[in-house]
């Protein structure tokens, strides 16, 4: 019995349980590779740190990861895609006006060898323009937080011990696993891995977006405008 021709483009659907498992993978695969490459600009190793565990949220940390990973590997492919169609039609062209085979052309049976390799040539150059996008991306983070820019903290420890910078040399964080916290001390350019057990709750400094800070101020100001209650009068249950 012949098969449907609207059922064909849809036949991967059977498969989608099969199909969005190894995407989730894959996904999993450029966020460990994100990390690794991120956490050795600082001399860091983070596969001796961190549990399989703490890599399954890592494609979603930073949405810029997917970004830079789709971009490089969509224009390879556009590019060997489209040189391609460009590269048929000339010689197609050439044909068609009569012109001998030129010196550079391959021959019949050099295309057909190589269309065998096509494949693995894109696959190559996506991969080696994803370790170039991902080695600059990550790069210029770790930059951003040697400078200070980036995630700035105030660490509380169990033993009561406070981990802070100034405005001047803030205390950065780099990131964090189940069981580590890794941070960066601009004033002493140093890293430093702190255990989670040996951490209280840590406070992040100047978080708030701009919009944050303007509704705060604004909060502030209404309550600080109402009249307070006199001493004996009504408590907020109206008795």
């Amino acid at each position: 019995m012949e098969e449907s021709p609207l059922r064909s483009p849809l036949r991967w659907t059977e498969h989608i349980g099969t199909v969005l498992t190894l995407g989730y993978l894959v996904l999993i695969a450029v966020g460990m590779f994100h990390s690794v490459l991120g956490y050795a600009e600082f001399g860091i190793n983070i596969l001796d740190y961190a549990e399989a565990g703490d890599f399954l949220l890592a494609p979603f940390r930073d949405p810029m990861v997917l970004l830079v990973t789709g971009a490089p590997l969509g224009l390879a492919w556009a590019y060997l895609t489209y040189a391609q169609r460009i590269s048929d039609r000339a010689l197609a062209k050439r044909r068609a006006e009569g012109k001998p085979r030129a010196w550079w052309e391959s021959s019949e049976k050099a295309q057909q060898a190589f269309k065998k390799f096509e494949p693995l040539m894109k696959l190559s150059l996506g991969l080696f323009w994803l370790w170039v996008s991902a080695s600059l991306y990550q790069r210029l983070q770790a930059r951003a937080i040697m400078r200070g820019e980036s995630r700035q903290i105030t660490v509380y420890l169990t033993d009561g011990t406070v981990e802070q910078g100034t405005p001047r040399r803030p205390l950065s964080l780099i990131g964090a696993t189940s069981r580590f916290v890794f941070l960066f001390r601009t004033e002493t350019w140093r890293v430093e891995i702190v255990p989670t057990d040996n951490v209280l709750r840590m406070v992040p400094v100047g978080a708030l977006p701009d919009d944050m800070v303007k509704a705060r101020d604004r909060t502030l100001r209404r309550l600080d405008s109402l009249t307070a209650p006199t001493s004996g009068g009504k408590d907020s249950s109206g008795r």
